[in-house]
């Protein structure tokens, strides 16, 4: 067992736990019907009772048979949720008032793996500890996910830094508030990061393990997973120098395939048995509509608001991230794709081209089929991820980095990610309201549970921990 890459991980975790601390309960997207969710299904409840469609209790909304106080999370943070200039607020969850028996949730109908794992954390009951318990499971996961990812990388004697550069501050944020969208990026950083040993063949125990377990995830963690998983196997194999083909491959292995063929099948049967339950029941019934052409525009035009939000916004996507931050971490994406655009081979240029267009099309699709179910277009940064995490690993997998790149290039991610950390600490203890980012320091309507000061020091220790931990590449030999 390699400690220093088990480190590593153990400091990814420290750093998404700070996050789960430093921010407001139920501050991220959906959480509170997240939480209602994992205590429900830990519980026996997969599902839940029907609920008709409506704007507030869309078509996967459900109630379910459990403690009703957990159900008085819907109820906390809509004193600051659709207020980026109100700092946090929000009561107890065991001190809320019980407005809605039985409990629901918005999430009844969406796949069930991710609340299996926050679920665990529920099990002291209805209360702020089962909160914070719950975001750390996810932490946990996903920080596993990341560690193996790295794992991944170095046995093909390759840069991780690839890895790091999935991990971005939006990441960290969903992962630390109970959100099936960072399991679900996080399995996509594995699965991208092992497939080009599965390719090439390297057929050990690992692997396969790590192949199967990704796979699984990705395919199981939301609808769209089973698109996601072949795109992900697809483009990998062309990004892939030494392909074998693919009866080949299939029969390498042949025991995590057939998990994931158990695993379509079962994703799915969900999404047409149970997700997709009362999609009929359309909404947007009545409603005008604009043509499909001026859809797919808008659409179109919704993209670079996704990318700003995939690289980082720390609420219900009312809180974006510092805006020097973002040009500096887009600046550094920038210059390791162009990298291996430049290095790469043509089966790396093919992959990174068609990885970015099929991107496009996915958001197109996403929000074409939004708009005819709500009439609002409801692609979401989060929902792409999974699929952009590949082109930095693609890149960085293409360069022969030097230990003093690597060294910068980590440098600026941590720079990065406390700036952030400090974005979403003002967006919490003043709001966002003018210049008053400096009003944090000095005069907070809200502070985190551990306090502001020890949470700052945390924030940059757990990042210095992640920047110090990191397995750069061996210096070369002279």
């Amino acid at each position: 067992m390699n400690w220093r890459r088990v480190n590593f991980g153990l400091a990814v975790f420290a750093l998404m736990a700070v996050w789960s601390l430093m921010t407001p309960l139920f501050s991220g997207p959906d959480e509170p019907s997240n939480f209602v969710r994992s205590a429900a299904v830990v519980r026996g409840e997969w599902v839940g009772d029907n609920v008709l469609p409506a704007p507030l209790k869309s078509y996967w909304t459900t109630t379910v048979d459990i403690d009703p106080q957990f159900g008085a999370a819907n109820n906390i943070p809509w004193c600051f949720a659709p207020y980026p200039d109100q700092p946090g607020c929000g009561s107890r969850l065991e001190e809320t008032q019980i407005t809605d028996i039985p409990a629901w949730t918005n999430m009844g109908r969406y796949p069930i793996v991710s609340f299996f794992i926050s679920g665990i954390g529920t099990v002291f009951g209805a209360q702020d500890l089962s909160v914070r318990a719950a975001r750390l499971m996810m932490s946990l996961a996903c920080a596993m996910l990341i560690a193996v990812s790295v794992a991944a990388m170095k046995r093909r004697a390759t840069s991780s830094i690839g890895v790091l550069l999935a991990i971005l501050p939006g990441t960290v944020f969903l992962a630390s508030t109970m959100n099936p969208s960072a399991l679900e990026i996080c399995a996509a950083t594995a699965l991208w990061t092992i497939m080009p040993s599965v390719v090439a063949h390297d057929r050990t125990r690992f692997v396969v393990l790590v192949f199967g377990v990704a796979g699984a995830l990705l395919i199981l963690t939301r609808a769209i997973g089973p698109v996601l998983y072949v795109l992900v196997i697809a483009l990998s194999y062309v990004a892939t120098k030494q392909r074998r083909p693919l009866v080949v491959i299939a029969q390498q292995v042949r025991s995590a395939l057939a998990i994931h063929g158990v695993a379509v099948l079962f994703a799915g049967w969900w999404y047409l048995k149970i997700y997709s339950f009362q999609i009929n029941n359309v909404l947007s019934e009545g409603i005008p509509s604009i043509s499909l052409r001026s859809q797919i525009d808008q659409a179109v035009r919704h993209i670079p608001m996704l990318l700003d939000q995939a690289v980082g916004n720390f609420g219900w996507l009312d809180a974006p991230m510092p805006r020097v931050a973002l040009y500096i971490i887009m600046a550094l994406y920038c210059v390791v794709l162009a990298m291996g655009i430049v290095v790469g081979s043509a089966g790396t240029r093919i992959a990174m081209i068609a990885l970015c267009l099929v991107t496009i099309l996915v958001v197109i699709i996403l929000d074409v089929n939004y708009y005819s179910m709500l009439r609002s277009f409801g692609a979401q940064g989060r929902h792409i991820v999974p699929l952009l995490v590949g082109l930095p690993i693609i890149a960085a997998s293409s360069v022969a980095w030097k230990r003093n790149w690597e060294v910068a290039a980590v440098g600026l991610w941590g720079l990065v990610m406390v700036w952030a950390g400090l974005g979403a600490l003002r967006r919490y203890s003043v709001g966002i309201n003018g210049d008053n980012a400096m009003d944090m320091f000095t005069d907070r309507a809200w502070n985190p549970v551990l306090g502001f000061w020890p949470t700052v020091m945390m924030l940059i220790f757990s990042t210095l921990a992640v920047v110090c931990l990191f397995p750069y590449s061996r210096p070369s030999a002279k």
